[in-house]
């Protein structure tokens, strides 16, 4: 029984091992920004004109600004430094993947201390639950702006446009438009068929 359960553990950590080495080299060979979250400047500065969109010289305040996957808050902190002043960011992930293999409770906590400042200060709120839930309990007012960046399955992308423009958001983009791998593209181009604007891989489309 004793050697049963050590093959067992050496079978665990063998697993864990592989899946961390296959972490490692994917990183390696691929695109650094992807890994961490971030955005291209191209992108970045697609996204500070969306959030700081002016209507007659004035920041739009109505409204807030939600967005689906936060992962380590990179481009969370982006909104939040570039949003109206009245305006509040919601964040929402339930920290069940992240590129380097990190544990949930790791990755949430790694990511609520780089968004610690922001939340403490009111300007953000970390909504700890997936996509789905926090969709179907939010009662707030209408947000301005909603950025989509965390499952990029074609139904969950078509799901929350779908929430998005019953709401009445004025505002709707997004991440990894164009990108094959995702079903992005399809979900957008489907709930859009007038088109949307594009700067590198981010799109918007305004109501």
């Amino acid at each position: 029984m004793h050697k049963i359960k050590q093959l067992l553990k050496a079978l665990k950590w063998q697993r864990q091992i592989r899946a961390a080495v296959s972490t490692q080299l994917s990183l390696l060979e691929g695109d650094s920004l992807f890994a961490l979250g971030g955005l291209t400047e191209e992108e970045e500065n697609a996204l500070v004109a969306l959030v700081s969109h002016s209507n007659g010289g004035q920041q739009e305040e109505q409204g807030v600004v939600v967005e689906f996957g936060t992962l380590f808050g990179l481009t969370t902190l982006l909104l939040v430094h570039h949003k109206a002043p009245t305006q509040k960011v919601i964040t929402v992930d339930n920290f069940s993947w992240n590129p380097f293999g990190l544990t949930p409770a790791l990755h949430r906590d790694f990511t609520k201390r780089i968004l610690r400042s922001a939340i403490l200060s009111g300007s953000l709120e970390l909504a700890d639950m997936t996509s789905a839930m926090f969709r179907d309990k939010y009662q707030g007012v209408v947000p301005y702006m909603v950025f989509l960046d965390a499952d990029h399955s074609y139904q969950a992308v078509q799901e929350e446009i779908m929430w998005a423009k019953k709401l009445g958001v004025k505002l709707i983009c997004g991440h990894d438009y164009g990108n094959p791998s995702f079903g992005v593209t399809r979900a957008v181009d489907e709930a859009f068929p007038d088109g949307v604007e594009v700067k590198g891989m981010v799109w918007w489309h305004k109501g």
